[in-house]
């Protein structure tokens, strides 16, 4: 960890401490930033000891500006792009350095036409970003293991020894914990030395472990060689046509996308080979199969 009194980023705020956000706090105190969670009205979440709370209106630029008074850098987690959008520009009005948007799964710096609206939103904010005159960094992870195969919805239901592939399952994915992208951002914005320049944005690419659908299911089988998996195929179609079915169930479509995506490849955050992933030699990364033997541990 580099002296606090030396570095280039010393004070930081995070907007969002839901599903990954609730991960940075601990990783941003130990680095040695001041912290900061912008929280909503009525929020009654609670925070590691030397946190600091501001309640927000992401509706208010004022309030916006105030709360980012002082502050180096912004690390978002927001699902609702409009609040971002707003937090973008108050982050530019209140001088802040550096600007971490919403990004920690798929790379987002090639979308095609038709992405999904929850991935389209974080491509508009690059070029927000840069309109607000603010360095950034986008940090791509791939999915995350402890909440894709925590939940039927992406296919694996261990519980009833189920586990549903679209597609042939074989195509490798990105796979990174929510704790372990914390902790690598952290370190990033704990080590700069100087910032990226406007419009060209650092990219960090995380892999904590690759693999494809097939493989998760030879990960099962080795950690409960006595249990019965009953692996169905269903094919890419359904997701596509799923995917596109915005209208009819938001949340539905979104995981219809990500799935066809990963099949598609577009869960590699090395872009299949195409870039180098990001490297740090005290980044021990947990590895799938340790998360997998922690999800199924009580079967």
């Amino acid at each position: 960890m580099s002296s606090s009194s030396t570095r280039l980023i010393k004070s930081v705020a995070l907007a969002g401490a839901g599903n990954l956000g609730a991960s940075f706090p601990e990783h941003l105190l130990a680095e040695g930033f001041e912290t900061t969670v912008l929280t909503r009205a009525g929020s009654n979440k609670s925070f590691p000891a030397g946190v600091k709370i501001k309640e927000v209106d992401y509706t208010s630029a004022s309030s916006l500006e105030s709360a980012l008074e002082g502050i180096d850098a912004v690390i978002a987690t927001l699902t609702a792009y409009d609040s971002q959008t707003e937090l973008i520009k108050a982050a530019g009005k209140a001088g802040v350095k550096l600007f971490v948007p919403s990004e920690f799964g798929n790379v987002t710096t090639s979308l095609k036409e038709d992405a999904h609206p929850a991935l389209a939103g974080k491509g508009v904010a690059h070029g927000q970003l840069k309109e607000a005159g603010l360095p950034a960094v986008l940090v791509f992870a791939g999915p995350f293991p402890e909440t894709t195969f925590g939940v039927p919805s992406f296919g694996a239901n261990f519980a009833e020894n189920k586990m549903t592939i679209f597609g042939k399952g074989e195509t490798p994915i990105s796979w990174t914990t929510r704790r372990e992208i914390a902790r690598f951002t952290a370190h990033h914005l704990a080590t700069l030395t100087s910032l990226p320049a406007v419009g060209e944005p650092t990219i960090l690419r995380l892999e904590g472990s690759s693999a494809s659908f097939l493989d998760v299911v030879a990960i099962y089988k080795r950690l409960h060689p006595t249990r019965e998996l009953d692996v169905q195929h269903v094919p890419l179609e359904h997701l596509e046509k799923a995917a596109k079915d915005v209208e009819g169930g938001f949340l539905e479509s979104l995981v219809a996308y990500l799935l066809l995506s990963w099949e598609q490849g577009y869960g590699k955050t090395d872009e299949a080979g195409k870039h180098e992933l990001s490297k740090w030699d005290e980044w021990k990364p947990q590895s799938l199969e340790e998360v997998l033997k922690e999800l199924t541990a009580d079967l």
